[in-house]
């Protein structure tokens, strides 16, 4: 149960990309629940049926579970997609959405995947495009590499993967960012290969309220590379917003 104190303040949502899931949020979030009301909600990335998948399904999503929740006031946090779908529910909730902190975000550019996708993507592949992601590829687990082996072990998923890579570059935000009113944390790890620190700045120029901070030695998910750095940057963040 959350305390009379957490529940006077903005939920915090945190939203995970797209092959992620919500224990990348693990240890960031374990840290905020201390103090706030923090979900990391599934995001159903891959179970909308063939020729749905994309944003607004699950920004609606989203939506859903924060009316579930009865969350009136949120601060969203998301990682890559997730910082996607974050900006877009600002647009979406402008009332609702207090503050964003984004991470490694996609909508201006990302190297993505999806062109030169194998139908059948082998285990050593998969493991090549993963440690891209990580500074270090100690993070590349075993375990790791099994969930994502296993989400896109059939045609289907896969497919739904590169609908979605498409809809992402389509739905550019450089226009919409100017719109976007309430305080913006940007983290970005400075050996970000996916969404490059270019990117960062470029979210920083076309946001009013942008405050940016870039972790050393760390790539594009920071909330699983650097948690204790991330922490630290979301806490204040938020405590800036009570005061």
């Amino acid at each position: 149960m959350w305390s009379d104190s957490a529940r006077s303040k903005p939920g915090v949502v945190l939203l995970h990309g797209m092959f992620g899931r919500p224990g990348d949020w693990a240890d960031v979030g374990r840290e905020l629940r201390t103090e706030w009301r923090v979900i990391t909600p599934h995001l159903p990335v891959f179970d909308f049926p063939c020729g749905r998948c994309g944003l607004e399904n699950l920004c609606e999503d989203v939506e859903r579970r924060l009316d579930q929740e009865g969350f009136e006031r949120v601060v969203l946090g998301g990682n890559s997609l997730g910082g996607h779908i974050a900006v877009l529910m600002a647009l979406r909730l402008p009332a609702r959405v207090e503050a964003l902190v984004l991470t490694g975000s996609s909508g201006l550019f990302e190297r993505g995947f999806e062109r030169g996708v194998p139908r059948r993507p082998t285990r050593a592949w998969l493991r090549n495009k993963m440690e891209e992601v990580f500074f270090d590829p100690i993070h590349v687990t075993e375990e790791r590499l099994d969930s994502v082996c296993e989400t896109v072990g059939d045609t289907r998923t896969m497919l739904n993967a590169v609908r979605l890579a498409r809809s992402i570059k389509r739905s550019n935000l450089r226009d919409v960012l100017p719109k976007i009113q309430c305080p913006v944390t940007l983290v970005w790890g400075e050996d970000d290969r996916i969404t490059p620190p270019s990117v960062a700045h470029e979210f920083a120029r076309y946001l009013p309220k942008a405050d940016l901070h870039f972790i050393p030695g760390c790539g594009h998910t920071p909330p699983m590379e650097r948690p204790e750095e991330f922490y630290r940057i979301f806490r204040a963040s938020l405590e800036r917003l009570s005061g």
